[in-house]
């Protein structure tokens, strides 16, 4: 059985549809998208979190769906780890390529997305990731760090035209859970 060729939109932290680089650069592609979000166990039960802060997530996510609804998509919200889930949407679909931000949070996710990474070049999947503020990730000195962060701050924005956009709708398998 020949797998359909899917690109996904990861959401983490950043809950936004208009000034989304990531969805912007994804709909480009002449692919499917599939737009998810991961409420990941061992991130919530960290002890930097809070249940205002999901609480926050997932009512931001409830609108950002009631908006997709007219373009006939949603978000897909999962309750799982990022790598069990990726490797069950692996097990669906041909994923070509996901975009997400770089997700500046705190040592497990980085640890996460360092794992995530390895996982997604074995399988052969291109990662696109976005910087979304003035950190750099994995600077080995702050040199330049200035003048990067200057480029980033001054950049222009890719903004999506929510009205305009047309997804190619998904329905996700239901042969496996996750």
């Amino acid at each position: 059985m020949k797998k359909k060729a899917i690109n996904i939109v990861w959401f983490k932290r950043d809950l936004r549809l208009t000034d989304h680089e990531p969805l912007y650069y994804a709909l480009q592609s002449e692919l499917p998208l599939l737009l998810i979000y991961i409420f990941e166990p061992s991130v919530m039960a960290y002890h930097d979190s809070d249940v205002r802060h999901w609480r926050f997530v997932f009512e931001s996510l409830k609108e950002m769906n009631e908006r997709l609804k007219t373009t006939n998509t949603q978000i897909y919200i999962f309750h799982n780890e990022a790598k069990e889930v990726f490797e069950m949407l692996a097990y669906q679909f041909n994923i070509h390529s996901i975009f997400s931000s770089e997700e500046i949070g705190n040592g497990l996710t980085y640890e996460r997305d360092k794992a995530m990474k390895i996982l997604f070049s074995n399988n052969h999947i291109l990662w696109n990731e976005y910087q979304t503020n003035g950190i750099v990730r994995g600077l080995k000195t702050r040199q330049n760090w200035e003048k990067l962060w200057e480029n980033q701050m001054t950049k222009q924005q890719n903004l999506v035209k929510e009205n305009a956009v047309s997804y190619t709708h998904l329905t996700l398998p239901t042969n496996r859970e996750v």
